[in-house]
Formats: structure tokens, C-alpha cells, sequence
């Protein structure tokens, strides 16, 4: 266990960090002497750092380079040194419900809310979709596609939508139709998507036709139902990864994206993390994910209204603006969920 640095390795801890942030070029004791007055020589900050490079918390890229912070060293500071840059609520609120008056869709406001996160802080963002367990199905709508086929509309409480064509066995009548949309309401409506898979309608004498679509198209809500369980994430602001040297090497940003966006790196994050009251933030290593080991997530929970929640982050290199990227994540996560909580599906 590392132990407490004295005041003024800390000194020189924040100092390396914000300036090899700034300049992305190795902080030499030269460089820090002639910027701070430290109380000592440059001879004695070279000795301190050599020290904390010792303990792990700085390295040196190459031979007589000055000193990077290590992801151990960026943790120290996130803990102990860092203060989060003061930004203001009321324009994010302003904004995520601007945009929440002409979305229909939670998923889309969320996307909003990723977007203004990029605009923030100038790295790639990452939302989940609310939790899907408490979500509920609100309502089922039919219609008559053509002679075989009828239109499926799931509505769920999120304000969410999924729709299908449902082939069936024989030509439905308009009254028909009534009839099996008004049962899949009795049946369906108020309950939680996980629910959906253990519900079975009991046949009505006299309707062979209506039961038999009743079947067909219970089954397609529920093959819906399970796909609205599946996590969904949602990446903006991929392009801006480009503008940090960090990831300049374009082989290695599509292994990157390949493994965020196609695999499951990123669920295999969220799951890491948990359910965090407070900003989350996981340094290089510390995400267990060799294809991040040189990335940061800061990432926080948004709350859906009543009927779930979700992590709301940004994604960048270790070398970030962690005071600007704590923040910033924590003002958007606030101003969604508040903007969610006054939403008319929340």
C-alpha cells in the first residue's frame, strides 16, 4: 500500500499531472522548478521525483525524459489532489429540456445528454439504456397490414416503441382485431418487461380465428420484450478520439472501437462498476480490459424517473482532464435525471 506523500510530493504529483496533461510532453524537475516555487532546489525535486517514481507513481517514457504519472499516480491524484471544476446546472437544464420537449423517446434524450457530455469535455461519451427490468409495457396497438399480416406496436413506459408485422394463419375480421387487441391489453398492460415471458392467454370458446392470433402475436411481443432486455449502449463523439495523440494510430483506435461499440468491453465495464452514487472513475489497468489499459472512464448512474436507471461516462485517454471529465459527468448525469423525472413516460 502506497504511503502518504509528503506535502510536497504532492505538490510535484499535481504539478507532473497537469502539466504532462496540458503538453502531453514528460515533466522534468527543470521544467517544475522554473514554473513553482517549491522551497528547494531543482537537485531536490529530482531526488523527490526519483522517489516517486520508485513508489510507482511516476515513470520516465524514455532515457533522460522527464516524468509521466503512472495510472497508480493518476489515481492518487483523482483520490487525494484533484478538485472538480465548478460548472453551472442551470444551462444543461436548460438544454436536455429543450430537446426533451420534442423527443418521445427516453433513449433519445439520453442520446442528447451524450451529446452535450462531448461538447463538455471533448472526449467520446457512452450511455446505457435505463435498466430494463422495472420497465413496463403500457400498451399494445393493432392494425391490419394486409390480408395475412397485421401491425404489432409495443409502447412501453419509457415512451420507447417497438414494432413488428406478425404473419397469420387466416384473414382477421376488424372485430376480430378489436377483440384480440383489447385481450392483449387485459393481459399485458402494467406489466414489467421480465414478466412478459410467463404470461398465457386462455382460449375463449368460439374464437379458433382470434385465438390463434392471439398466440401468433403474443409470441412476437414477447421475442420483443426479451430483445428491450438486452443492454443497449449508445457511443457519440466517436470521431473526436483523433484529436488526442493518444490515439492517433488508427489500427489500434478500430481495435478499440471494434471491442466498445461490436463486443461487450463496455457492459463488461458497467458491470464492473456497479450501481455508483458518486462519479466512478477507472484508470487504465484497473478496468481489467487489456484493450483499455492505456484509457480512463469516468462514468456515473442517471436515474430513468421512477422506472429505472443507467451510467451516463465519458471514455479517454489516461492522460484527461479528470477535474474537467468529473465534473462534466456528474452536472449531465444530475441534469438527466432531473430532466427524466418530469418527463410524462418517466
Amino acid at each position: 500500500m502506497l504511503r502518504e506523500l509528503s506535502a510536497r510530493k504532492q505538490r510535484i504529483l499535481q504539478a507532473v499531472v497537469h502539466g504532462y496533461v496540458e503538453t502531453g510532453e514528460p515533466i522534468g524537475s527543470q521544467w517544475l522548478a522554473s514554473r513553482f516555487d517549491f522551497g528547494c532546489r531543482g537537485a531536490t525535486l529530482r531526488n523527490e521525483m526519483c522517489e516517486m517514481s520508485e513508489a510507482g507513481l511516476l515513470k520516465q517514457p524514455h532515457t533522460s525524459a522527464g516524468r509521466i504519472p503512472t495510472p497508480m499516480g493518476y489515481r492518487y491524484y483523482v483520490d487525494n489532489l484533484m478538485q472538480p471544476l465548478p460548472l453551472k446546472m442551470r444551462p444543461a437544464l436548460r438544454e436536455l429540456r429543450r430537446g426533451s420537449k420534442v423527443r418521445e423517446d427516453v433513449n433519445e434524450i439520453v442520446r442528447d445528454a451524450c451529446r452535450f457530455l462531448v461538447r463538455m469535455t471533448d472526449y467520446p461519451s457512452v450511455a446505457s439504456a435505463p435498466t430494463q427490468g422495472d420497465i413496463q409495457v403500457h400498451r399494445v396497438f393493432l392494425a391490419a397490414a394486409d390480408r395475412a399480416h397485421v401491425l404489432v406496436v409495443v409502447l412501453f413506459s419509457t415512451g420507447h416503441t417497438e414494432s413488428r408485422i406478425v404473419k397469420l394463419a387466416r384473414t382477421l375480421r376488424g372485430t376480430t382485431v378489436q377483440y384480440v387487441c383489447e385481450r392483449l391489453n387485459t393481459l399485458l398492460a402494467g406489466r414489467s418487461v421480465s414478466e412478459i415471458r410467463s404470461v398465457r392467454a386462455q382460449p375463449q370458446v368460439d374464437m379458433d380465428t382470434g385465438n390463434d392470433a392471439l398466440e401468433r402475436i403474443l409470441s412476437a411481443v414477447r421475442k420483443i420484450a426479451e430483445e428491450v432486455r438486452k443492454d443497449e449502449l449508445m457511443f457519440e463523439g466517436t470521431s473526436v478520439m483523433f484529436r488526442h495523440p493518444e490515439f492517433r494510430d488508427v489500427l489500434r483506435m478500430e481495435q478499440i472501437l471494434a471491442d466498445l461499440v461490436e463486443g461487450n468491453a463496455f457492459s463488461y465495464v458497467l458491470r464492473l462498476i456497479g450501481e455508483p452514487d458518486q462519479v466512478a472513475v477507472l484508470i487504465g489497468p484497473e478496468s481489467h480490459l487489456s484493450v483499455l489499459d492505456e484509457c480512463s472512464v469516468v462514468i456515473r448512474r442517471y436515474q430513468a424517473g421512477s422506472r429505472g436507471w443507467g451510467h451516463i461516462g465519458v471514455l479517454g485517454p489516461t492522460r484527461m482532464h479528470y477535474d474537467r471529465a468529473v465534473a462534466a459527468v456528474e452536472l449531465t448525469a444530475r441534469a438527466l435525471s432531473s430532466v427524466l423525472a418530469r418527463t410524462s413516460f418517466s
